[in-house]
């Protein structure tokens, strides 16, 4: 098992508002797929071309740094498991109330660690889109 929590970062400006977020099952465990459950609105219509920066951090070391194309994920052309309510990839994210939905692995051999997670969201025009900090401490994981 593990603990995990997030904070939104971004302002009241930034095109995607995040209201809430829900995992599914908890609590987060090693070997297991879970579900997070991204309730949210955009402000604006979210264009093809709106990018997300992952970083994912232990301690100073940074595990992975790379780029999201968001709508080229939704399409299922990238490596996230993301849906959209409102959106098919195909056409934009429409202004208004939507629910993304995430489905992660978790890898059975994930470090007994806490794990930093650092999400910035951009639009095609590299407006802000978001500002997510995340961590998921598996230093009491059992299973590991």
């Amino acid at each position: 098992m593990a603990t995990w929590s997030y904070t939104d970062k971004g302002s009241p400006a930034d095109a995607l508002l995040i209201t809430g977020i829900e995992l599914s099952p908890t609590p987060l465990t090693p070997g297991r797929t879970h579900v997070f459950t991204i309730s949210a609105t955009a402000q604006t219509e979210i264009a093809d071309g709106a990018y997300l920066q992952v970083v994912v951090k232990l301690g100073l070391i940074k595990l992975l740094t790379k780029d999201y194309d968001l709508l080229a994920e939704l399409r299922g052309e990238g490596t996230l498991k993301l849906s959209c309510a409102t959106s098919d990839g195909k056409s934009p994210i429409p202004k208004g109330d939507t629910t993304l939905t995430l489905t992660v692995d978790v890898p059975r051999e994930v470090p007994r660690a806490k794990l930093v997670f650092d999400i910035r969201g951009y639009t095609v025009d590299d407006d802000d889109l978001l500002v997510l900090g995340a961590t998921a401490d598996f230093t009491q994981a059992s299973g590991v």
